[in-house]
């Protein structure tokens, strides 16, 4: 299996089947209905005789008109979306406030037919639980404006606690009192100087300053105010009038304080009382999933076209799951045709392939899905992918934590979908990283015989079972320049499958056979040209050969100098093949960068010596370290693995642009509900 074959399937049927129709399609998930419909149908004229349907359908010779009707009901789905938006919001506000952790990996708890209906015959008392969490939310809402506000308060007020006036008194019967600040650049003596220069009675006493402000209390005659806070202002002065304070500012900071309190004392009570509805969590979260699948069902009617008493629809469905659609529409007795796609049309894609293959999808469906006609590389770059990333990481004690790791959560979780795909695909790197880790002994670095020399004092080898790539660097080189060559020409030669399999046989030889011929014979020549003078003469003669005919057919599509100018132009293409072989010089490098970081860090625990303590410290040092460098090189050999997939090897052929098949079914966050077909199995 690779890219599974599409039919494009038409539906006529009659309206009083549709809601049952579209119920059972959904719970199958094969079906992707599209906005296209059955033009020029007429309506059925009995509509008591579903067998009617597939003599008339034949029959049908009216204007596209007569389906031009779309069905679905638009505010009802607007309804059930505000329904829904309130059960996400009591839902957000259980999880905040829940004593309960959440676990790492949400998995779908599964509930047969018999608890679905118990869920919908309380539908109403779950609503009345949704009602009283938004109410409780609500008051946290306004309880936390409060605290913000009085929060606020408080720090305006704390630089003026030293202010002994009562804030409420702002003037005498001749004076004026303005409290305000200015930039801590300025220059009291300057200001003082101007009031005196004019004869503005006044006095300036500095309350309080920090790194930015000085806080000011300033006394004028009422006559001359204007003029003082005119000339205040020049230098930058702003008034703090703090309107409705009563009496002096440590009362009111103590006041605010204790207000504070208690409404954190009001925030808490609320928290305990949202969290008394935790055990409603569960029901809420399954009429989440009961409203979603109930909005999709309407939504979906949106895209087919109705008469008085019939629908039509069109949609997309794999080849090899039509059984499944077939017995659905014969149950309704519809009236339904398949046919191939038409030239131009746009396919959804769907990848399927062997269970050990399948989680390596998640790096295919992270770049773009293939094009319909085009071919899905994934079972060609998975053995690639997980030998490139375990040579980067390069360390079994590593790969042996990741394995683990990864295994435990696919047996403790069902997980679902890219997040299965993506842990599983890790399992299997780190499969690939304890091998070659112990094929370059590398076990959380040389720990091995630090732990030994530490605790035992006694000198223990652990040998690589081939190699040593901080001994012999150039050797993992050479290799992981030839594990890219081999990538490369694969990659190239599902480019040939892809043009004989369309026709272009020469395309196929000079376009890419000549590659071979010239990469191969540069490769015998440059490495066998001493060794073995006929290899290396050889490999000299199959690049010229293959350089000239890339000379020569280069430009075999273009006309007049274009033939010479395209011919050169193929020719230069080495550079990029020279440039692409390069790239998996990043093998040895990341490799190495594993393999050196955690000996310096085996290295730093043991700097403490021989003994009992010196092992303590060993661990706690280890722990820290080997964690960081783990999580560093993950990351990095998960990237640069993806990056050779992507650029070196999808480059060589790949053609990207397909939409990715969604089938209309039972999009459900916490839940998956059992059908009769499941016999009670998950």
């Amino acid at each position: 299996m690779s890219i599974a074959k599409m039919e494009k399937l038409a539906v006529i049927g009659l309206s009083n089947t549709k809601d049952k129709l579209i119920a059972d399609l959904a719970d199958l998930g094969v079906v992707e209905i599209t906005e296209r419909f059955i033009p020029g149908a007429d309506e059925i004229k009995d509509p008591d005789a579903p067998e009617a349907l597939e003599s008339q359908a034949s029959e049908i010779k009216k204007p596209q008109e007569v389906f031009d009707k779309v069905d679905g009901d638009l505010d009802f789905v607007s309804t059930i979306e505000g329904e829904m938006s309130r059960t996400d919001t009591a839902l957000d506000t259980l999880k905040r406030y829940s004593k309960e952790k959440e676990p790492l990996f949400a998995t779908k708890k599964v509930i047969n037919g018999e608890r679905l209906k118990d869920l919908l015959n309380r539908r109403a008392e779950i609503e009345g639980y949704i009602s009283s969490i938004l109410r409780l939310n609500y008051r946290l809402h306004m309880t936390d404006e409060k605290i913000n506000k009085m929060s606020s308060d408080l720090a305006s007020l704390k630089p003026w606690i030293v202010y002994d006036v009562p804030l409420d008194i702002s003037e005498t019967k001749f004076t004026n009192i303005e409290l305000g600040v200015v930039p801590s650049t300025v220059n009291l003596d300057n200001i003082k100087e101007k009031f005196s220069e004019l004869e503005l009675p006044s006095d300036i006493s500095v309350v309080n300053s920090d790194r930015e402000l000085i806080y000011l209390a300033v006394v004028m005659m009422k006559e001359g105010t204007d003029n003082v806070l005119g000339i205040l202002k020049q230098y930058g002065f702003t008034q703090l009038p703090f309107q409705g304070f009563e009496g002096r500012v440590s009362d009111n900071i103590e006041k605010i304080t204790k207000q504070i309190d208690e409404q954190k004392d009001v925030r808490r009570e609320l928290e305990d009382e949202v969290a008394g509805y935790g055990k409603m969590q569960q029901d809420i979260e399954f009429l989440s999933d009961y409203l979603t699948i109930e909005r999709d069902r309407e939504r979906i009617k949106s895209k087919m076209r109705v008469t008085k008493r019939t629908f039509n629809f069109e949609g997309w469905v794999p080849s090899h799951l039509k059984d499944g659609v077939e017995r659905i529409l014969d149950r309704y007795g519809c009236h339904y045709e398949y046919r191939e796609p038409l030239e131009g049309e746009e396919v959804p894609v769907m990848i399927e392939n062997s269970a050990a293959v399948t989680p390596f999808e998640a790096v295919t469906q992270m770049y773009s899905m293939p094009d319909y006609k085009g071919f899905d590389p994934t079972k060609w770059f998975a053995i690639f992918y997980a030998m490139f990333f375990g040579i980067m990481l390069s360390d079994a004690g590593y790969g042996l934590v990741i394995t683990i790791a990864t295994f435990v959560v696919l047996k403790k979780f069902e997980l679902e979908g890219m997040t299965k795909k993506m842990v599983k695909m890790f399992m299997y790197c780190g499969i690939a990283t304890v091998f070659w880790g112990a094929m370059f002994g590398g076990w959380f670095g040389d720990l091995i015989p630090v732990v030994a020399d530490v605790l035992f004092g006694k000198k223990v080898e652990i040998k690589p079972i081939w190699f040593n790539p901080i001994d012999d660097p150039t050797r993992l080189l050479i290799w992981s320049l030839g594990f890219g060559v081999v990538h490369i020409f694969l990659g190239m030669a599902i480019n040939a499958y892809m043009l004989i399999k369309r026709g272009h046989f020469w395309d196929a030889v000079f376009d890419v056979f000549s590659w071979y011929v010239l990469i191969i014979g540069a490769i015998m020549y440059g490495a066998l040209g001493n060794s073995n003078p006929m290899l290396g003469k050889i490999g000299l003669y199959m690049a010229v050969i293959g350089a000239a005919v890339l000379l020569l057919t280069g430009g075999r599509k273009n006309k007049g100098f274009g033939k010479v100018t395209g011919g050169l132009g193929a020719l230069y293409g080495i550079t990029g093949y020279v440039s692409d072989i390069l790239s998996y010089s990043r093998l040895l490098a990341l490799g190495l960068a594993t393999g050196v970081i955690a000996s310096v860090v085996n290295t730093m625990g043991s700097l403490g010596g021989r003994g009992i303590v010196s092992f303590i410290v060993l661990i706690v040092v280890g722990i820290v370290g080997h964690s960081f460098n783990m999580a560093i090189n993950i990351l990095g050999a998960f990237v640069h693995s993806s990056r050779l997939q992507y650029i070196e090897f999808f480059g060589k052929f790949y053609e990207d642009g397909g939409e990715e098949f969604d089938p209309f079914r039972n999009e459900t966050k916490y839940i998956r509900i059992l059908k009769e077909s499941d016999g009670g199995e998950k």
